[in-house]
């Protein structure tokens, strides 16, 4: 939670910009059913989970109280990632903390996922320990020519302007279609520096590929088109995606 908080606060102070943080209670997750149909909840349960509600929003109030960052505070009751995207209507970025867990292992979308389909701005993805992140340093971009990788670039325009220099990382050949020059020639007519990476995996997976590129450049993000291929086979398959989101070790930003 602080870690995210402290990434969130970086990014505010780089743009100027205001943060609003979201507290979700799920009560629903709570609700059971007994025998006949009907539903009931532990009232001692609920008691305890608001009052360490109480105590976070308390102790992340004070901790902004000191920052010179513009914010506020919506608490509200619902499912945590349809109130994320709902709130985010109007929101130039969402910053969650990533889900991780065994690389191959099979396992239910986190709710970054969930945002991501649905929320209309980018999202940056905070990997465990990760606790500052510099606005103005490079940015590496995973380039496919695919549609979801331009809007990505499109959406994620103003953290590019802002970085010193971006990498544009193509893994495998051209793609004919949409020729990967095509994404430095848009960035250039806006005024982002940027350079050509083409490189062959090999025997490696892409993401892996990708998060060795951007330690060994020193970049401060990873921005990604999320979801090339359809939700189902993303789930079943993986995916450069969903490999990103559950196991990069270094910020990631999702837009699609």
């Amino acid at each position: 939670m602080r870690d995210r908080l402290s990434v969130a606060l970086d990014m505010c102070r780089a743009h100027n910009a205001h943060l609003t943080c979201l507290q979700v209670m799920p009560y629903a997750s709570y609700v059971g059913l007994d025998p006949s149909g009907g539903a009931y909840t532990s009232a001692a349960l609920l008691e305890d989970l608001q009052a360490k509600q109480e105590q976070l929003r308390s102790q992340l109030e004070e901790d902004l109280s000191n920052e010179d960052v513009s914010w506020d505070w919506i608490s509200c009751d619902g499912d945590v990632a349809q109130m994320i995207v709902s709130c985010s209507a109007l929101a130039d970025l969402v910053v969650l903390s990533q889900s991780s867990g065994p690389k191959n292992e099979i396992i239910p979308l986190p709710i970054v996922n969930e945002v991501v389909l649905h929320a209309g701005c980018p999202v940056l993805v905070v990997p465990p320990g990760m606790n500052s992140i510099s606005a103005t340093g490079p940015v590496a971009i995973g380039w496919n020519a695919s549609e979801q990788a331009a809007r990505a670039i499109r959406q994620a325009l103003p953290m590019l302007k802002l970085a010193g220099l971006v990498h544009l990382v193509v893994i495998g050949k051209d793609q004919d279609a949409f020729p990967h020059i095509s994404a430095s020639s848009y960035l250039s007519r806006h005024g982002v520096a940027s350079e050509l990476h083409l490189i062959n995996p090999g025997v490696r997976d892409a993401d892996d590929v990708l998060q060795q590129f951007v330690i060994d450049k020193g970049a401060s993000a990873l921005l990604i088109g999320a979801y090339g291929h359809s939700r189902l086979r993303e789930t079943l398959l993986g995916g450069v995606t969903r490999n990103l989101v559950n196991h990069a070790k270094v910020p990631l930003i999702l837009a699609r």
